[in-house]
């Protein structure tokens, strides 16, 4: 008997959808037809909850140590490197993001730090899309999706950017700016079939598709 385990990403069944004006909700993507909007579900990755102090250089140090990406302590910002992410939640709170394997990756972190700290793996509950695409339609997407004014962000640049924890329809999302113009969305799982149809209907207007 197999201990092997089907790993699916929580959008699995919504790849090539589109909600193009021409094409009904269920068909598949016709690879002729120009989306102004485009979804990206990122693979099954790592995220965890750290909490610590961070205005303890130690703690900081530590984890840049550990993930070779520098804290970020200034309010709604987060540094990003090829690996691993980071995102500002709270003045004790942050939002690990990772291709390395969790386990591993908490395990190494609390060997390397001491004090008042919090490690949660939280990789189960959690995913990631990009949201990328014609920059009006970005826009307008994400004015219908949140009340936070996300074009008020300076640009990103290749490591760090700005973040926000916000409402995003009548859910909740993590969003981050990319430097190349895009939107990370990071949310729980079990909201990733409504946000899933929430964008397929927002951006229906532009055309917009899901792909892995």
């Amino acid at each position: 008997m197999s201990n092997n385990i089907k790993q699916e990403t929580p959008l699995q069944y919504f790849h090539k959808l589109s909600s193009h004006a021409n094409s009904q909700r269920a068909e598949l993507f016709n690879g002729e037809v120009e989306f102004a909007l485009v979804v990206k579900e990122a693979p099954i990755s790592t995220f965890l909850s750290l909490r610590g102090n961070g205005a303890d250089n130690a703690f900081c140090a530590a984890v840049a140590e550990v993930l070779g990406v520098p804290v970020p302590t200034e309010p709604g910002t987060y540094h990003s490197s090829k690996e691993a992410s980071i995102y500002w939640l709270g003045p004790d709170e942050w939002m690990l993001f990772s291709s390395m394997d969790a386990s591993s990756l908490e395990a190494r972190l609390r060997a390397s730090l001491s004090g008042h700290i919090a490690i949660a793996d939280i990789s189960g509950g959690q995913t990631l899309i990009n949201l990328r695409g014609d920059q009006l339609a970005l826009e307008v997407v994400l004015k219908k999706s949140s009340v936070y004014d996300f074009g008020a962000w300076a640009d990103a640049s290749a490591n760090a950017g700005r973040c926000v924890q916000s409402s995003f329809g009548k859910a909740s999302a993590v969003v981050a700016n990319k430097s190349d113009g895009s939107y990370d969305l990071i949310f729980r799982r079990s909201y990733a079939d409504y946000i899933a149809q929430w964008l397929l209907h927002a951006g229906e207007e532009f055309g917009c598709r899901i792909e892995s």
